[in-house]
């Protein structure tokens, strides 16, 4: 059967024709029971409509071209029942045009069938695309890039390519509303937080969501780490940990594993952004805990015991001493104090930790130990 009725119904020039002629003969019967309010007893009266619609939909036909064969059907139908009320009498043409009302109506009802059985079609094709996606990027983190057959289906599910620059971005949810996904430029719903902080169509992301946290995995083409880590941090307003670099997509569960290492060293009621090849010691220290618990304990001695105010005043001139390369003027001018108490609250830091500060060895302790209390 060929369609010649315009490029609207172009697609259904897939269809056979012999299932164009059944759904055509089912829709007109069931639209006839409608208006002679006979409707099946046992069904939706409209469930023709729609099983044509759903059909139609996992077949790649548009809802315009769907529609566009319902208004030519429409016409027809119209035509044919004009002509035969005609050739009766003028009086029953004369009364099908006063009842003409219901026949529109149940023309419209018809419509919006199509279109919703169409619509959850859809939908349920999203779905699935979605669930797909998510488990190819599951796979990914969990370090299944390495299978080949893996790595193929990232490359056709995701739109990924075998080798090139990708990160992992793990971003902490916040409050943000359970529906906060949106198709954009990225082709994979990139969350609202991150949409205009990305620089658009410059690189590839495709996103997954988790309890508490967005996944995404981006390849970055020509755009720079650094460019794109000033862009997060323009004000993101949440907490976010960028992975190192890495260039092949069996390599992808390495990046994770940085990017959910770099956001464990914001603090959890902060917003902020942390590279992970920017917080290397607080990398350290967030993934040896123990470790980092016991050489601040074993560093600062009794200075931990302190009260809470005199310790955190301590600390920040210990902090502010290192940062002004050890110099007691560039740590007094940034606390806003004198030079000498500067070095009255080092001699005090020395005798409670037992250490004399102008040991290497000792300042290389002193400085892990600082970003050991520091991190959450």
């Amino acid at each position: 059967m060929e369609l010649t009725v315009g490029r609207g119904v172009r697609h259904l020039e897939l269809v056979p024709g012999s299932e164009i002629r059944r759904s055509l003969h089912e829709n007109v019967l069931g639209f006839l029971r409608i208006l002679a309010g006979r409707p099946p007893a046992d069904s939706n009266p409209l469930a023709v409509p729609m099983a044509w619609g759903h059909y139609r939909a996992q077949e790649g036909v548009s809802v315009e071209s769907l529609l566009r064969v319902h208004r030519l059907a429409t016409q027809l139908l119209w035509e044919k029942l004009f002509d035969e009320a005609r050739a009766l009498s003028p009086e029953v043409l004369q009364r099908l045009l006063d009842e003409s009302g219901p026949v529109w109506d149940a023309l419209d009802s018809y419509s919006q069938a199509f279109v919703e059985g169409h619509r959850v079609a859809e939908a349920d094709a999203q779905r699935r695309s979605t669930e797909r996606r998510e488990t190819v990027i599951d796979a990914l983190i969990e370090g299944r890039g390495v299978e080949p057959v893996v790595a193929a289906e990232a490359q056709v599910t995701l739109g990924l390519p075998a080798r090139g620059r990708f990160i992992v971005i793990a971003m902490a949810d916040g409050t943000a509303p359970s529906g906060e996904h949106d198709a954009d430029g990225f082709g994979s719903g990139t969350p609202r937080a991150l949409r205009h902080a990305l620089p658009s169509h410059a690189v590839l992301a495709v996103w997954r969501r988790r309890t508490d946290r967005h996944i995404g995995l981006l390849e970055l083409g020509s755009t720079s780490l650094g460019r794109l880590v000033e862009a997060l941090s323009a004000g993101v307003g949440r907490r976010v940990g960028i992975s190192c670099e890495v260039d092949s997509l069996s390599d992808i569960a390495t990046a994770y594993h940085c990017a959910e290492t770099a956001l464990q060293t914001l603090p959890a009621a902060t917003d902020g952004v942390a590279a992970f090849d920017d917080h290397l010691l607080e990398a350290l220290v967030v993934t040896s805990p123990h470790v980092a618990q016991r050489l601040a304990r074993h560093t600062f001695g009794s200075l931990l015991d302190c009260p809470h105010e005199e310790r955190d005043l301590l600390l920040a001139t210990l902090d502010a001493w290192f940062r002004g390369g050890c110099s007691a003027a560039r740590a007094a001018d940034e606390l806003h104090c004198h030079r000498n108490t500067v070095l009255n609250r080092l001699r005090r830091i020395e005798t409670l930790t037992g250490s004399m500060l102008d040991d290497d060895r000792h300042q290389l302790a002193c400085r892990m130990a600082l970003v050991a209390v520091r991190c959450p």
